[in-house]
């Protein structure tokens, strides 16, 4: 589970896009396993140590010697400091000393099939057990570790000539020479682990190669503090099984559109690029908490199809609105469906909404319009229907807001004109061409259409 941390400075957040890997392990419950070699030996003399880790479980009957090992190291002498899973929500921590006592935690906290935080510390006396931040168990414990020859191990704990080998997912599984306060451990889910911290000594995030894909390649597990990558053991890296597959997510994902050739704000930043972006800000506990953002690059096909005399977007979308070309490109009342068929030849567009973006499409000739879409206004009459100049335009009654337009058979506006509180008027086609003309007439908000042959 790769995370992109992001300086904050002068409370400006730098952003930075990048497609990222995030990624786990998963372990088969047969051979599957991480070592580190001599692991026990980065917390001799130190006054503490923890573990964390991100834990998937799907064994939900564990019993002996079905047990599932997280993560830690143990060789029942005098080094043990290590969680697994021994009961169907129980979760056993224990740390042995170098005298070879034991002081062992057994809580019942885990929830099978979901990604969840587990973090087990020693110090001041108290080994302590916490799950998604929270304290959740503590007994008293004494004593260091001395043996510098115990590995430690992902994916299972070894018991004396066995292994309880794990059944599930593990990721950003840390191993520290020192214990965690609570404070740091209600932040690291939040916001996975810096690496310039004291006392971590072991980081793995997991984040390597393709989720589910063929791995083989890969040598290690790579130690993002650098000190020893881990060896695998058992792994296929190839499949859903016994590879790397998708991780756990600790960032709040939030999800957001960038139009065609337009821009998109996010806390303040100006996106120009899809991809991945992640902030880091501050929550209501006083941690540092990831907000990932992931910009999709919304791609609107404005392409239309004539089929007849109906116009159809190509683009599935909630939110059509079909213009008038001829007309300033004004919205057409009521056309808010994906397919269109005009009344009037002319030409037409659509604009295409989705996701608060908005296309449109170029403009489409009309150049005829079926029989009965021809409409005519409620005592207007037109003549003739042949001519060779005048065509008269009479109305029973006075009336007001009247707009004409005359288009050619390919739907270009020849003519057009504007007059009020008129009961008849004459259009002349003397200087146009032979051939078939629409006139559309629009009368206090009423319209009409009528077919006129200039001969």
């Amino acid at each position: 589970m790769k995370k992109l941390l992001l300086t904050l400075i002068c409370f400006t957040t730098l952003f930075t896009a990048k497609g990222q890997n995030q990624n786990s392990m998963a372990f088969d419950g047969i051979d599957d396993y991480i070592s580190v070699s001599g692991a026990s030996s980065y917390v001799i003399g130190a006054p503490g140590m923890s573990i964390t880790c991100w834990v998937y479980p799907t064994n939900t009957a564990p019993a002996y010697p079905n047990f599932d090992g997280f993560a830690g190291f143990r060789n029942d002498v005098d080094a043990d400091f290590y969680m697994v899973q021994v009961g169907p929500t129980a979760v056993e921590g224990r740390f042995r000393n170098d005298q070879g006592t034991a002081f062992t935690i057994t809580s019942n906290i885990l929830t099978a099939n979901t990604w969840q935080h587990l973090a087990l510390t020693y110090s001041d006396g108290w080994i302590r057990m916490y799950k998604n931040g929270v304290l959740r168990d503590s007994v008293v414990a004494t004593g260091g570790i001395s043996n510098p020859a115990v590995d430690f191990k992902i994916g299972t704990v070894t018991f004396t000539n066995a292994d309880f080998l794990m059944t599930g997912k593990m990721d950003e599984t840390s191993f520290w020479s020192r214990r965690l306060t609570d404070i740091e451990l209600k932040c690291i889910p939040n916001n996975g682990i810096d690496t310039s911290i004291s006392g971590l000594e072991l980081y793995y995030k997991f984040n390597q190669g393709t989720a589910g894909g063929n791995n083989t390649s890969i040598a290690s597990l790579i130690d993002s503090k650098a000190h020893q990558d881990g060896t695998f053991n058992g792994l296929a890296l190839t499949g859903n099984t016994s590879n790397f597959v998708a991780g756990a997510t600790t960032a709040t994902i939030t999800t957001g559109y960038l139009c065609p050739g337009g821009s998109y704000t996010y806390n303040g930043n100006v996106l120009t690029v899809a991809g991945s972006y992640v902030d880091t800000l501050q929550n209501s506990q006083g941690c540092d908490s990831l907000v990932q953002l992931n910009l999709v690059q919304l791609l609107v096909d404005t392409a239309v199809t004539q089929n007849g005399f109906t116009l159809t977007a190509n683009h599935v979308s909630p939110t059509y609105k079909w213009l008038d070309c001829n007309n300033g490109y004004a919205v057409i009342p009521g056309a808010v469906s994906q397919s269109f068929t005009p009344t009037v030849p002319g030409s037409y567009a659509v604009v295409i909404s989705q996701s608060g973006c908005s296309d449109t499409s170029n403009c489409h000739v009309m150049a005829t319009v079926g029989l009965n879409s021809i409409n005519a206004i409620q005592g207007l009459v037109v003549y003739p229907t042949y001519t060779n100049d005048l065509v008269k335009l009479e109305f029973n009654q006075t009336r007001n807001n009247v707009n004409i337009i005359v288009m050619d058979i390919s739907g270009k506006v020849v003519y057009s004109t504007s007059e009020d509180h008129i009961s008849n008027t004459k259009i002349s086609l003397n200087e146009m061409a032979d051939g078939m003309y629409f006139i559309r007439v629009t009368a206090d908000n009423e319209s009409g259409v009528y077919r006129i042959v200039k001969k």
